[in-house]
């Protein structure tokens, strides 16, 4: 368990010094949700009229808040996001860089979750100085399920209709599983999975996780009323990634709430503009291979899924749907008093965006860095703060996420990490920056306009399950397959205007080859798993990394993201300007571990 910092603690890395408006060290709220996309360009206006009324909640924080429109992810997906979130690290530091599901096991060696002592977490950063930290919500950082005796089934905390059991909370509640990573008050199991009740809202007749999420953020918002200390609350929801569970399969057998949270829906027919059509019908013949291999794969790694209305329309209505569940923990803190209210500062963040079939039906995260994934929205509300709606098109990163969060607080990162290497072993500098000053109106968004960084590992149709619905084997998708991005404002435009530009390499990772760094072995199994008789394979051995290859856009002149620009005799020396920010945010940002000799031990097997 990570101790509380004492009084005398806690003043030796903090020095809380009145800000303009900021006059008070802050409490913060950050509401998160899954799989929320920022909006993208072609949405129509139906959509933006239907946004205005139906998204009310998070509108509300948009009218007294600072929104970053050009804010970006640091890693897909879910657990490679989430990870890096919460630590302001990238995955080649922290190591989550693979997400359970499909190919994976939560359990399984190619599965790598967060250790406690290695990366610490936001939540230690502000225990360390004085906060009370508590999590309420999907985490999906480390494996934090409780099992039921001899087996890897998660403990439920609810019973069969997916009500809670105060009981099997309390279990929860006082096991602990978050106390390692700086937070109390984590009860799973984390929703995720084949179980409806597991869902946002697509359990039985509607129910899921995001309504208990909501109701346990409201109800410990009450019990902080009476703190004496300041205090970070994560509520963290479940939907839209509900979206996920949509396909043929699941339709067919009705299993899930699905096509039923559609009856009734605000969602237009007319969705998007000729633009995602166009989006929707590219070949990807341009693009690099990785893309149009998922896209083939996918359903067999998951399940066939027609890219229809419907598909679309749900995806919204979810976002609908989890908007109803930030009013609730919003209204929570509206009845709380003019000082617990003036002194929060409430974040709202999305962990990643979904492809929704754009791009020649390509569907959730994987294997690119469109704006569809990668762009995502991120608002800081608080009524004293921001009076009016405010924002930002410089590009930002959830990198800098924790930095901003311990400058509106006051903590001195130095000094903080100092403390923290006593219980850590990679304690390193926050690769994002404090973006508190322009926040508080001390500095322009000119000032920040440096570029962001992306990276994805995540080989989710790699592993020890690689079996399709129709219980044959399929290949991962090919590679080059990992990718790492940049994106920047550079003044190229006709008149020398700054315009945004995206650079992304697609590339062989050697560290997560089977044997890492020395050869890559992948054998294939021919036939149906289940059928008896003897069974033919083949294996393919690969010892040198397959050729890079890169994707480039001019997001300001082809904010679709259409034309790859990678070979453009025309942008040449841009591209070649490019390649050489990659290297420069690669070094800055792309940490690796600091690592220990490791003790060689006794020769073959002795002591095993």
């Amino acid at each position: 368990m990570v101790a509380q910092a004492s009084p005398a603690e806690a003043a030796a890395v903090t020095k809380f010094t009145p800000r303009g408006k900021l006059q008070r060290q802050p409490n913060f709220l950050i509401v998160m949700v899954d799989e929320m996309r920022y909006a993208p360009v072609y949405e129509t206006q139906a959509m933006e009229r239907w946004r205005r009324k139906s998204l009310k909640n998070i509108n509300n924080l948009r009218r007294r808040g600072f929104e970053f429109n050009n804010h970006h992810v640091m890693s897909v997906a879910c657990a490679p996001s989430r990870a890096s979130i919460f630590t302001g690290q990238y995955p080649s530091l922290h190591g989550v860089s693979q997400t359970s599901g499909a190919a994976k096991s939560s359990i399984e060696e190619d599965m790598y979750w967060l250790d406690p002592a290695s990366v610490p977490t936001m939540g230690h950063y502000f225990r360390a100085a004085g906060y009370e930290t508590l999590y309420k919500g999907k985490w999906h950082v480390s494996d934090a399920d409780l099992y039921q005796p001899g087996s890897y089934q998660p403990l439920p905390s609810y019973n069969q209709q997916g009500r809670p059991v105060k009981t099997l909370e309390d279990i929860y509640v006082e096991t602990g599983m978050l106390e390692q990573y700086g937070f109390t008050g984590f009860i799973g199991p984390e929703p995720h999975g084949s179980s409806p009740l597991n869902s946002g809202s697509s359990g039985p007749n509607g129910t899921g996780r995001d309504q208990v999420y909501a109701q346990w953020g409201a109800e410990q918002i009450k019990r902080l009323r009476s703190s004496d200390k300041p205090w970070l609350l994560v509520t963290s929801f479940v939907n839209p990634h509900d979206i996920t569970l949509w396909g043929n399969i699941t339709l067919a057998t009705q299993q899930f709430y699905l096509q039923q949270q559609l009856n009734n829906s605000s969602v237009p027919e007319d969705l998007f503009d000729s633009r995602f059509e166009e989006s929707l019908n590219e070949s990807l013949k341009s693009k690099p291979t990785a893309q149009a291999s998922y896209r083939d794969i996918y359903p067999s790694a998951f399940q066939p899924t027609q890219n229809n209305k419907g598909y679309q329309r749900f995806y919204y209505q979810l976002q609908a749907e989890v908007d109803q569940h930030v009013g609730k923990v919003m209204g929570a803190l509206r009845n709380s008093s003019g000082k617990m209210q003036r002194d929060t500062v409430v974040i709202f963040l999305s962990d990643h965006g979904d492809m929704l079939g754009a791009h020649g039906g390509l569907h959730q995260k994987w294997h690119c860095a469109y704006d569809e994934i990668i762009k995502v929205p991120f608002i800081f509300h608080n009524k004293t703060l921001f009076p009016a709606a405010d924002g930002t098109d410089t590009p930002t990163s959830h990198a800098d996420l924790i930095p901003t969060m311990l400058g509106l607080a006051g903590v001195n990162q130095k000094k903080v990490r100092r403390k923290l290497r006593e219980t850590h072993t990679q304690v390193r500098r926050l690769p994002g920056r404090d973006l508190s000053p322009l926040l508080l109106g001390e500095r322009s968004a000119a000032q920040y306009r440096q570029p962001v960084y992306f990276m994805t590992d995540d080989q989710v149709t790699r592993g020890m399950e690689n079996i399709a619905v129709n219980q044959t084997y399929y290949r991962p998708v090919v590679q080059p397959g990992h990718v790492e991005t940049v994106i920047a404002q550079l003044a190229t435009g006709s008149r020398g205007e700054l315009e945004q530009w995206k650079y992304s390499r697609y590339f062989d990772n050697p560290d997560f080859w089977s044997s890492p760094g020395q050869k890559d072995i992948f054998t294939l199994i021919d036939g149906p798993v289940g059928k008896p008789g003897t069974k033919s394979a083949t294996t393919t051995v690969k010892t040198e990394p397959l050729a890079d290859q890169v994707e480039v856009y001019n997001v300001s002149q082809d904010p679709t993201e259409m034309s790859n620009l990678a070979a453009d005799p025309a942008s040449a020396d841009t591209i070649a300007q490019l390649r050489i920010l990659l290297e420069e945010q690669i070094k800055l940002k792309r940490l690796t571990p600091t690592r220990q000799k490791r003790d060689p031990g006794p020769p073959g097997g002795i002591g095993v």
